[in-house]
């Protein structure tokens, strides 16, 4: 048997691309088809991101419809899929989806199964033989938030092997979402999975490599890269002989003549999103601008604690990309300006672990202020500055205060931020001691137009 899969991942919603990509992908599938030979074209996780307007604009449909088009087959979640997105809205996504989903160590909280719009185990009969997917998403304690079960990648991918008849099933694949090292111990610790189709930590493997008995392959991230393997069974020795490689969106456009970048989507979901209009507001909020009634940094952390209930807040400065100006805003303004997929998150602790935490930003506050900050939801440059609401320092008594008040020890203080904050490194104080709680499902910027629309009303509607 010959058998050619197709494999994208970690896309993270950059569609500009994608017309490179779906012709790769079109090429393929119609040589496969005159040949008489099986394809298959899957997706490792992370797909979905509204950093892309057009994401934003149609909440993750965009994405499905073109896997749909594109004729996939079977993807994973990643965590992107799995936290950035309700269980509820990833359900009516996926409901639209003509391809299958697997994920083995995901569960929904209610009913201790897997989602219901997916499988732990996929099998794909090609000629003679069956072949068996299984999906594996990394393992953010946050899942259960979002009203999901996460179980340990390891302990889950070794009881559904066991589910798997061996003696029935002719090829084991493996779409991992956990990164190359977790892969790599994988492919150690069962050699009965023949092929490991890896993505998270964005890594490029051209050729693919060895572990052990496993070949293992990934294609990057973005999109900047498109995988192909070929694999074939030899009936002779009863083994897999499998060659890989992976093609780069600057080979692709040479290969079609086509320019590497489109603009098509972006400017799809821009239009789309400029024609929902959210407020009406009277000045410009600066981003630059930390202090004073203009200050868009001020009026988030006024959002956010009106919408919480809670009163104390601390938001970075980096968190604001643009201006929102003058007049009309539209929500095309707001994922300008916060394209951030970070929920709110409620942290509780002790006065002597809140002084501990607020020792530490200050501490690291002139490091932070231009360093450049990666991954974590964050999609800006810089950290920039913390800002705080009812929170300050007293220069003159030289202790930090909340509303005016010093800090007491033994008393529970909450106060509000973005989980980037949160799962950040640098304020690890929050992780040990913090009592912490996600706010699902609106990020920051939907947060912020939600106060906007309240405030700032457009006057006889738009």
């Amino acid at each position: 048997m010959r058998l050619k899969i197709l494999h994208t991942n970690d896309l993270h919603g950059h569609l500009d691309h994608w017309p490179l990509i779906s012709k790769f992908i079109e090429e393929n599938q119609s040589l496969a088809s005159v040949k008489g030979e099986a394809l298959l074209t899957i997706d490792v996780g992370d797909a979905m991101d509204s950093v892309h307007p057009l994401v934003e604009a149609t909440y993750g449909k965009v994405i499905v419809d073109l896997f749909n088009e594109a004729n996939y087959d079977v993807v994973t979640l990643g965590n992107n899929e799995g936290l950035n997105f309700s269980k509820e809205r990833l359900s009516d996504l996926y409901d639209r989806a003509d391809y299958s989903v697997t994920i083995a160590n995901l569960f929904d909280k209610d009913t201790k199964e897997v989602p219901s719009y997916a499988e732990n185990i996929v099998y794909k009969e090609i000629d003679d033989m069956k072949v068996a997917f299984i999906g594996l998403t990394a393992p953010y304690e946050t899942y259960h938030l979002n009203g999901y079960t996460i179980e340990n990648p390891i302990d889950s991918l070794q009881d559904t092997l066991q589910l798997i008849d061996q003696e029935d099933t002719d090829l084991i694949i493996l779409l991992s979402h956990l990164g190359l090292e977790t892969d790599r111990y994988i492919a150690n610790l069962f050699p009965e999975i023949q092929l490991i189709i890896g993505a998270h930590t964005h890594h490029v493997l051209i050729e693919g490599e060895w572990e052990n008995q496993s070949f293992l392959c990934a294609a990057g991230k973005y999109g900047n890269f498109v995988g192909s393997i070929d694999l074939y069974f030899d009936q002779a020795t009863d083994t897999w002989q499998m060659s890989a490689e992976v093609l780069s969106i600057h080979q692709l456009s040479q290969r079609y003549n086509l320019p590497k970048e489109s603009d098509y989507y972006k400017q799809e979901g821009t239009k789309q999103l400029e024609e929902r209009w959210i407020a009406d507001i009277p000045e410009t909020f600066q981003a630059l601008q930390t202090t004073g009634a203009n200050s868009f940094i001020q009026m988030a952390l006024n959002a956010i604690t009106e919408a919480t209930g809670v009163e104390n807040a601390v938001l970075s400065s980096g968190l604001f990309l643009s201006d929102l100006p003058r007049g009309l805003i539209t929500e095309h303004h707001l994922h300008e300006a916060l394209p951030h997929p970070m929920h709110l998150a409620i942290v509780e602790m002790s006065g002597v672990h809140l002084k501990e935490m607020l020792a530490e930003m200050s501490q690291q506050a002139d490091d932070l202020r231009y360093k450049l900050i990666n991954g974590l939801g964050f999609r800006g440059k810089i950290f920039g500055e913390l800002i705080f609401k009812g929170i300050a320092y007293d220069e003159l008594k030289l202790q930090w205060e909340v509303n005016g008040e010093a800090i007491i020890d033994d008393r529970h203080y909450q106060f509000v931020t973005v989980d980037h904050i949160w799962f950040l490194p640098f304020f690890p104080t929050i992780s040990d001691y913090g009592d912490s709680k996600l706010i699902f499902p609106d990020f920051l910027r939907h947060t912020v137009r939600n106060y906007l629309e309240k405030t700032y009303p457009i006057e006889g509607g738009k």
